[in-house]
């Protein structure tokens, strides 16, 4: 079962959404707890588009492609390359300000709203 954050996905699509909470996932859980991937002052996690297909077998690769470049138009994440070896492309992502903001902001569930 695939979750994510309502706000996240009420402003750039179900399916950024989902990316979205994949890489908070991997950065509060791998990259932030490790000194290893710090750089530049930030934490942060890998992840290819492969995984991210295996992870979510709902995906294409162009939708994981789309949700990436939503999230990186709309400064969500920033992308970078910290690989020890010049063949791996494989992708690194933090998240920026607003990016946190976005993950750590609370949108109130159905059940919680007031009735109007």
């Amino acid at each position: 079962m695939a979750k994510f954050r309502n706000n996240v996905a009420m402003k750039f699509g179900i399916q950024a959404a989902v990316i979205a909470e994949h890489l908070w996932y991997l950065y509060l859980n791998e990259a932030y707890c490790s000194e290893e991937k710090l750089f530049h002052g930030s934490y942060w996690c890998r992840c290819s588009q492969m995984d991210l297909m295996y992870e979510f077998p709902f995906l294409t690769r162009h939708m994981v492609q789309d949700a990436l470049a939503v999230l990186r138009k709309n400064r969500v994440i920033r992308k970078g390359c910290y690989n020890e070896s010049k063949f791996d492309n494989t992708s690194w992502w933090t998240f920026t300000d607003y990016g946190v903001k976005m993950m750590e902001a609370a949108v109130p569930r159905l059940s919680e709203r007031q009735e109007l």
